[in-house]
C-alpha cells in the first residue's frame, strides 16, 4: 500500500470539520432542540482541529480562525449554560422532592425567561454583517489552508499531533493540584485530543501499516479524551450550579422566602461534583495506556 501524504488528507480532514460548523449553524439560530449544544459542539471540534494542526497549516489564517470562531463559541456559551442549568435544576429539584413555587421559579422559570432573552440575541448575532463575514473567511481557509508539507507521509504528521495533544493532556494531569484553573487546562486538554482524535480516525485506513498508527489506537485515544472531558465538564457544570443555588438562595433569604430547599438543592449538586471526580483516576489511565501505545 501506498501511504497518502498529508496533502491528500488534511484538506479533507478540515473540510469536514468546517462543514459540522456550517450544517448545525441553522439550528442553533432556529432554537430546535439541542441544536445551540450541537453547534457549539462543531465550533469547539472547528477549533481543537486547527490548533492541531497549526503547524501543518497557514498558522496565521488558522489562528484568526480560531480567534473568530473563539468569540462565536463564547455567544453559543451563554446560550448553552442556561440551558444546562435549567436541566439540572429540573433533575435536581426532583431528587431533593422539592416543588415549592417560589424556589421552582427561582431555578427554572426565571431561567427559562432568561434563555429566551439570551437566545434571542444569539439569534441576532447571527444574522449580523460578521457572521456571514465569519462563513467567508472559513470557506476562504478550507479552499487554500496553506498546507505546509503537502509531500510528507500522512502518518508521520498524524502520530506526531496526536502525540503533542497526549502530552498536553498528561502534562496538564501532572499539574492537578484541585484548584478550578487546573481541572479546568485538564478538561480542556482532554476535549482537544478528543476532537483531533476523531477527525483523524476516518483516515488511519490511507496510513501504511508501518507507520505504527492504527484504528484502536486513535479510537483509545478519543475515548480517554473524552471521558477527562466529561467527568471535568460535569463537575464544572455542577460546582456552578451550586453556586447558583447558594446566590438564589441569599436573594430568597432577602425576600422572607423559605431558604431550606435551596440549601437541600445545593447539598446534592455539591454531592453530584465529587462523585463526577471518581472517573478521573480510570480516565487518566487510560490516557497513559493509549498514549504508550502511540508510534
Amino acid at each position: 500500500m501506498t501511504e497518502a501524504s498529508i496533502g491528500g488528507i488534511l484538506p479533507s480532514l478540515l473540510e469536514h470539520a468546517g462543514a459540522d460548523v456550517l450544517a448545525t449553524e441553522k439550528a442553533a439560530l432556529t432554537d430546535e432542540p439541542d441544536g445551540v449544544h450541537e453547534h457549539r459542539v462543531s465550533v469547539r471540534r472547528l477549533r481543537a482541529v486547527l490548533a492541531g494542526f497549526a503547524a501543518e497549516v497557514d498558522t496565521r489564517g488558522a489562528k484568526h480562525l480560531r480567534v473568530v470562531f473563539g468569540e462565536w463559541g463564547r455567544e453559543l456559551g451563554v446560550v448553552r449554560d442556561i440551558e444546562v442549568r435549567i436541566g439540572l435544576a429540573e433533575d435536581l429539584l426532583e431528587r431533593a422532592e422539592v416543588d415549592d413555587p417560589e424556589v421552582v421559579r427561582r431555578l427554572v422559570g426565571d431561567e427559562r425567561s432568561a434563555y429566551r432573552t439570551a437566545h434571542e440575541r444569539l439569534a441576532e448575532l447571527g444574522r449580523e454583517p460578521r457572521a456571514r463575514a465569519r462563513g467567508e473567511l472559513l470557506a476562504a481557509f478550507l479552499e487554500d489552508p496553506g498546507i505546509v508539507r503537502p509531500d510528507a507521509l500522512a502518518g508521520e504528521i498524524l502520530i506526531g499531533v496526536l502525540e503533542k495533544q497526549a502530552r498536553r493532556a498528561r502534562k496538564a494531569a501532572r499539574h492537578l493540584d484541585g484548584t478550578t484553573s487546573a481541572f479546568h487546562a485538564l478538561r480542556k486538554s482532554g476535549r482537544r485530543l478528543r476532537y483531533v482524535a476523531e477527525a483523524i480516525a476516518p483516515y488511519v485506513d490511507e496510513v501504511s501499516v508501518d507507520a505504527g498508527l492504527s484504528v484502536d489506537v486513535v479510537d483509545d485515544l478519543a475515548h480517554a479524551g473524552d471521558l477527562l472531558h466529561d467527568a471535568l465538564g460535569d463537575h464544572r457544570d455542577a460546582v456552578l450550579f451550586a453556586e447558583h443555588v447558594a446566590r438564589q438562595g441569599v436573594l430568597a433569604s432577602r425576600a422572607g422566602e423559605n431558604v431550606g430547599p435551596f440549601e437541600r438543592i445545593e447539598a446534592l449538586a455539591l454531592e453530584d461534583a465529587s462523585a463526577h471526580l471518581d472517573a478521573l483516576p480510570e480516565a487518566l489511565k487510560q490516557l497513559r495506556r493509549a498514549a504508550s501505545r502511540l508510534g
